[in-house]
């Protein structure tokens, strides 16, 4: 049985790639065969936050999604000396593919979820994780739509509020996920009572995860994920609990 997960967050600056890898890794350490796919071909990240730890990237998503590889191609193991046995990343782009040449050739918006279901089989993948793009666009739509769970990352601000009503509005018309909410930057880890009911009552559920804003995170300076530096960190147990509402949501391979 595998299960599509997708990380998204309405605004920019919530730290959701950097949610979305460690995730991954926690997945992955946990015995599971995990892709980790960046579907966010104009402001890619995730090939930066596991450069150290991945071969050159020679093909990308966007390599495949213009005619130029197989999705098998694009997908790169990570490095186990690291801690990531099981792990296998899709970078949204390469040397190869700029944002220009996609966006000017266009490309037919079924093959990324064509590309999805033929990464678990031949990965044969306990879970694939996409990463998607702030806000609304083509692939983030095709990848909520793929989803078996939805997990959206907002900050513990009033402001990230305003996409409330779009995000959710979208995913109940797309159906068939389960919806977990992450607060993320939370000073100490908490939310007032009346922020806490604003957050459940704008997203209709309430917050799975309040995760703590975490100093220690700019120190990393991208070296490292967060989850291996710091294993026992409030914000790595926050993780841990995420990744438990979304496994009980498991409902096996969709096509």
């Amino acid at each position: 049985m595998s299960q599509i997960i997708t990380v998204h967050s309405y605004r920019g600056g919530t730290g959701k790639s950097s949610t979305a890898a460690n995730l991954a890794l926690l997945l992955a350490s946990s015995g599971r065969r995990v892709a980790l796919v960046d579907t966010d071909i104009h402001t890619p990240a995730l090939d930066v936050i596991f450069g150290g730890s991945l071969v050159p990237v020679r093909r990308s998503l966007t390599d495949y999604l213009i005619g130029r590889c197989e999705i098998e191609e694009a997908a790169y193991p990570a490095d186990p000396d690291a801690g990531h046995d099981g792990l296998f990343l899709v970078p949204a782009r390469g040397r190869a593919a700029g944002v220009n040449e996609i966006m000017g050739r266009g490309y037919d918006v079924g093959l990324l979820r064509e590309g999805f279901d033929r990464l678990i089989d031949s990965l044969a993948l306990d879970v694939l994780l996409l990463d998607t793009h702030a806000g609304f666009n083509n692939e983030t739509v095709t990848a909520m739509a793929s989803s078996d769970s939805l997990v959206v990352v907002t900050r513990a601000d009033r402001l990230d509020l305003a996409g409330a009503r779009e995000t959710t509005a979208l995913a109940g018309r797309l159906g068939g996920h389960r919806l977990s909410l992450a607060v993320n930057m939370a000073p100490g880890g908490v939310l007032n009572e009346r922020l806490r009911g604003e957050f459940e009552a704008a997203y209709g559920v309430p917050p799975t995860a309040v995760l703590p804003y975490a100093p220690e995170m700019a120190s990393l300076a991208g070296e490292r994920l967060f989850s291996t530096a710091y294993p026992q960190h409030p914000l790595v147990a926050g993780y841990r609990r995420i990744i438990a509402a979304v496994s009980n949501g498991t409902t096996g391979i969709r096509r």
